[in-house]
């Protein structure tokens, strides 16, 4: 009796543990037909502002009215209700009809209109950057050429200077020449004037 027993309890064990493994998949997989992981919706509805409720019911209290195109996390989703989080940290229940899971046009359109003025101003920044550097440029440029017409008159007149200054060596050179020739000149016709005075009064002297 006893040996049956346990072969029908061993028998028994293995069915009831599939059994409940199938019954705990079949709650998981109800499970995550409910849940859904961090999918982000906007609000696409252009008329009015969508209710933030407590709950899935339009008798529940309204917690926050949401603007169009305002980004929210999905927590939950249902067949008509969802359970949303705002990006404030407020949580609660919304109409999933007007629900969109992309951005809407409106704002699409605002963005690239914001884009355009961005790159509108930042195209105006750099042409009058451009006109100032042109400006500066064209000032140095003038600058330049003037510093370079300076340049050219103070060589003229360093070589003006050194023609003169050449010429005005040579002149000084040529009269240093002829003054010390006849300074010479002189020395000589001093000393032969007094040696023939000596010779004359000894010639005196010896009559």
């Amino acid at each position: 009796m006893l040996s049956c027993e346990r072969i029908r309890n061993a028998t028994r064990t293995p069915v009831y543990q599939i059994l409940g493994l199938l019954v705990w998949i079949g709650v998981v997989v109800c499970l995550s037909e409910t849940v859904v992981q961090a999918q982000m919706r906007y609000v696409g509805s252009e008329e009015f502002k969508l209710l933030l409720r407590t709950g899935p019911g339009v008798e529940r209290k309204i917690i926050d009215m949401i603007s169009i195109g305002q980004q929210m996390e999905m927590l939950e989703d249902g067949e008509e209700w969802v359970r949303v989080r705002l990006q404030d940290g407020k949580e609660g229940w919304v109409l999933k009809r007007y629900l969109s899971s992309e951005k809407p046009s409106k704002l699409v359109l605002q963005g690239l209109q914001q884009t355009h003025e961005r790159l509108s101003a930042t195209a105006d920044e750099l042409s009058q950057e451009n006109e100032t550097l042109k400006a500066a440029n064209a000032e140095i440029k003038a600058s330049l050429e003037e510093k370079t017409q300076a340049l050219e008159e103070l060589t003229r007149s360093y070589n003006t200077l050194k023609q003169d200054s050449d010429a005005s060596s040579f002149q000084m050179r040529k009269y240093l020449v002829f003054f010390f020739s006849g300074a010479g000149i002189l020395f000589i016709g001093l000393l032969l004037g007094l040696v023939m005075k000596r010779q004359r009064r000894k010639s005196m002297y010896m009559i």
